[in-house]
């Protein structure tokens, strides 16, 4: 057992993939990206929540889509990145879609799929600005054309990936014009298109092409500050709801007087008699040691300070302004906390913002060996 938890909301994931459905129409299928343990939401429970209301799953490696498979996920599934050789030959017979982002990677999957007798859907990866795997643009038309000769091989899908979709728009523009050239000139029926990623799919419509795939946004994240302006400009009201809230426990109270050092490196002196709380969790669980004397959490729904250094499994708060404050007392290190009338929130762009990074990483170095409690 860990002393730290991650409740994840059943409906607030639907509903963030049903806003999505919406803002793109029945036209166009939507790809849910369930990599990194699913943004740190749980892979496997996501993968079997969302499956009923989708054709595709995504993942990015070989060992996420061969685990889904194992735990009784049936779905068509993609793999989004590097696919190792020595995992090829259940891939195939798992009947995994996977990129193709080379001619001499399509040659091996094809020798496989002639030894085994099964016919592997493969989606062509063009590269049209990110470097980084895939096809050149300049080289796209011949790596297509030799790609479509190989026997064992159908071409299920073509892609590419947005390097700056969540705030150069300029950029981004470039890099669809570069796909579109290479789609201009090829015969396409059935071949599905995907390109946009959830900032994308609200910041350039003209890049749902026929799927889009949907990360960040799933779990009720924006991409970014300006993605969700575009957003708000052109009239969709998406209505995101954020689904994780990471807990945990208080697991010692004490008064300490004023002149007090806290934690490694005594980084923190209390100013004035301060009550303390102990909690028992810290950069391992990835509670991120930036955090130091920066954060807040929530108990009894009112902000509490962090004191001190973050250790590798203890943090210090300061409950002095939280009325009846005991032991064992829920403490919500990021999301939304209610105390009868008292209601707070630390949001995932809070901590982001602490730290220097961007929400994507907060919720993706939770521990994955913490529990996910799924609720509804």
């Amino acid at each position: 057992m860990y002393a730290s938890w991650v409740e994840v909301s059943r409906s607030a994931i639907l509903n963030n993939l049903k806003e999505y459905q919406r803002v793109v129409g029945p036209e166009v299928q939507v790809m849910p990206i369930l990599k990194s343990n699913a943004y740190g939401h749980g892979m496997v429970e996501v993968a079997k929540l969302v499956s009923s209301k989708v054709n595709i799953i995504g993942v990015v490696s070989l060992g996420e889509a061969l685990e889904l498979r194992a735990r009784g996920v049936r779905k068509p599934i993609f793999v989004l990145s590097y696919a190792p050789s020595e995992l090829l030959k259940k891939a195939v017979t798992q009947k995994i879609e996977l990129p193709v982002y080379s001619l001499k990677f399509a040659q091996e999957i094809s020798r496989l799929s002639k030894k085994s007798g099964r016919q592997v859907k493969v989606h062509l990866k063009i590269d049209t600005g990110t470097s980084r795997l895939g096809v050149l643009s300049k080289n796209a038309l011949e790596f297509v054309r030799s790609v479509s000769n190989l026997p064992g091989l159908k071409i299920e899908g073509i892609w590419s990936h947005f390097a700056a979709s969540e705030d150069n728009q300029n950029f981004t523009r470039r890099q669809i014009l570069s796909f579109n050239n290479l789609l201009n000139q090829l015969d396409l029926s059935g071949t599905k298109i995907h390109f946009a990623c959830s900032a994308a799919i609200l910041t350039q419509p003209e890049s749902r092409f026929s799927m889009v795939r949907l990360g960040i946004g799933l779990y009720g994240l924006w991409p970014s500050v300006q993605a969700k302006k575009i957003s708000d400009k052109a009239g969709h009201k998406l209505r995101l709801k954020p689904a994780l809230n990471w807990k945990t426990n208080i697991v010692q109270i004490k008064s300490l007087p004023a002149g007090t050092k806290v934690g490694y490196g005594s980084t923190y002196i209390t100013k004035k008699k301060t009550v303390m709380a102990v909690l028992p969790v810290g950069y391992w669980e990835g509670y991120d040691r930036r955090l130091s004397n920066k954060s807040d959490v929530l108990v009894r729904g009112k902000r509490c300070s962090v004191l001190g250094r973050i250790c590798m499994n203890l943090t210090m708060v300061d409950v002095s302004k939280v009325t009846g404050v005991k032991v064992k007392d829920e403490v919500v290190l990021l999301g939304k906390q209610a105390h009868g009338a008292t209601r707070g929130e630390v949001s995932t762009e809070e901590l982001a913002d602490h730290i220097g990074t961007i929400n994507y990483e907060v919720v993706t170095r939770i521990n994955p060996l913490l529990p996910r409690v799924y609720v509804k």
